[in-house]
């Protein structure tokens, strides 16, 4: 199975990509914490599965945690498991990640967004290779390869105090970057025929490819939401069209990364007779709303998170969603 399996097959052959595979072939091999940095939607997951499928546990289990999902209290049971009655709501014993990854690989994802407290357990857990289930005194020992993934840098995030020192020094043995989408862009067509394909055979069609304007329009597309955002683009294309996609099928708008509404031409002249902090604050608010809403997305409308993300406590961003018109 290990030979049919290639990064090639389902991510594009570019260069980048070419080198990418050469470090994780490389790296599974060893038992290495690895820490994948990308952005939303390039494929950290996909890299940390094929990590574990190239790894001599491969033929143990593969277990993901979002660690920005789930509440600092809930945090650790999640990781580690509890007894019964532990704490209220504990009705049975339940095992933990760590547990249910034994003999394979656990996936820490978005780590970046773990509390200090959460990461002040996880450090003990890894530098001791035991765990304690919430609410028993008897640890016991995990064998488990530890992968982290994460959309910032955690070397900054450790320059700022809001990552243990400690537990980064301990989680980089190895890191692999992922390039964006927009740094890859001869990966596209390769990209866009094989979501094309599956969504052909989902939806029993037979879309046969795309127009001039339509290929020519996804290559000039920044992406901001990588390949989740072309993927989900050319399902959607798949849809609307009879035969072949064309420009007006995709829901994407042709604009630089650094191209903003309030640069065009009437949004300028209706400058004129305002004051500059009348119009700074409009457009301040106008990007507030733009990132506060893709935060939103991003995390499927959960606040709890996207308040972790943004860095700002959940009172404050409900009230901003109120203020702002976001529901």
């Amino acid at each position: 199975m290990r030979e049919n399996f290639s990064l090639k097959k389902i991510m594009g052959s570019s260069d980048a990509i070419c080198k990418l595979a050469v470090k994780v072939e490389r790296v599974a091999k060893s038992d290495f914490t690895v820490i994948v940095i990308g952005e939303s939607g390039s494929g950290k997951e996909l890299i940390s599965r094929a990590i574990h499928h190239y790894s001599h546990r491969s033929k143990g289990p593969f277990i993901a945690i979002d660690c920005g999902a789930i509440p600092e209290n809930l945090l650790e049971s999640e990781l580690f498991g509890h007894e019964k009655g532990a704490f209220t709501g504990a009705i049975k014993q339940k095992p933990g990640k760590f547990e249910l990854a034994k003999d394979g690989t656990l996936l820490l994802d978005e780590i970046s967004n773990m509390t200090l407290g959460a990461q002040a357990k996880l450090l003990r857990a890894i530098q001791e290779k035991m765990i304690y289930r919430v609410g028993s005194i008897d640890p016991f020992e995990i064998d488990v390869r530890i992968l982290v993934s994460t959309n910032q840098d955690i070397g900054d995030a450790e320059a700022a105090k809001t990552f243990r020192r400690a537990l980064y020094y301990r989680l980089n043995e190895f890191t692999i970057r992922i390039p964006p989408l927009r740094d890859r862009k001869e990966d596209i067509p390769f990209l866009t025929n094989l979501f094309i394909e599956e969504t052909n055979i989902e939806l029993g069609k037979s879309i046969r490819g795309l127009s001039k304007n339509a290929e020519e329009a996804l290559l000039q597309f920044h992406w901001p939401g990588n390949v989740r955002q072309l993927k989900a683009s050319i399902r959607r294309a798949v849809l609307l069209a009879d035969n072949v996609i064309e420009e007006d099928h995709l829901d994407i708008v042709n604009q630089s990364a650094n191209q903003r509404n309030l640069t065009c031409s009437s949004e300028r002249e209706a400058w004129i007779g305002r004051s500059l902090k009348e119009i700074v604050k409009e457009n301040a608010q106008a990007l507030e709303r733009e990132v506060i809403q893709f935060m939103l997305n991003h995390t499927n409308g959960n606040k709890s998170k996207t308040s972790r993300l943004l860095k700002i406590d959940y009172k404050t961003l409900y009230n901003k969603m109120k203020s702002l018109g976001i529901k």
